[in-house]
């Protein structure tokens, strides 16, 4: 069974969640509207300078204890809080009877109506371009506290 958690939480973060979510340590930016964001003087390059404005305000999220260096125990409660929405997400999106665990047929499901959802031309397969159209729609998608694929 832990197997089968693991696995399905390495797919859903790898078809639904974009990759910096996890991330603690500093990244370069990897999408236009983070990257513009990021580009203090839009001259179309991002500078250490720039990027440590972001950098710092991770690291003062991390050092809880506010000593001005992060410790292992303090990496490892922020990972583990993450790690704790992201089992919520999961099962919120796949446990459809929400009885705690998630059985082949929810995966089934779930499978069947994330591609539906993302196949823009309904010829029953999704492309590169359908998939990528689906994330940024799933990203601009406000908020509802709905669960949706």
């Amino acid at each position: 069974m832990i197997r089968f958690t693991l696995a399905l939480a390495l797919m859903a973060g790898v078809a639904i969640a974009p990759a910096p979510g996890l991330a603690m340590e500093p990244y370069l930016p990897r999408n236009p509207k983070t990257f513009s964001k990021t580009d203090a003087d839009a001259n179309g390059k991002v500078t250490a300078a720039e990027l440590r404005p972001f950098a710092e305000k991770r690291f003062a999220r991390l050092d809880k204890d506010r000593n001005g260096a992060v410790s292992a125990a303090e990496i490892d409660e922020a990972l583990l809080r993450s790690l704790e929405r992201r089992r919520g997400r999961i099962l919120a999106k796949l446990d459809a009877d929400k009885d705690g665990v998630i059985t082949h047929a929810e995966l089934d499901r779930f499978t069947e109506a994330m591609v539906a959802s993302a196949d823009g031309d309904r010829d029953g397969g999704v492309s590169l371009e359908e998939v990528l159209n689906y994330r940024v729609a799933k990203l601009k998608k406000p908020a509802t506290g709905e669960s949706s694929n």
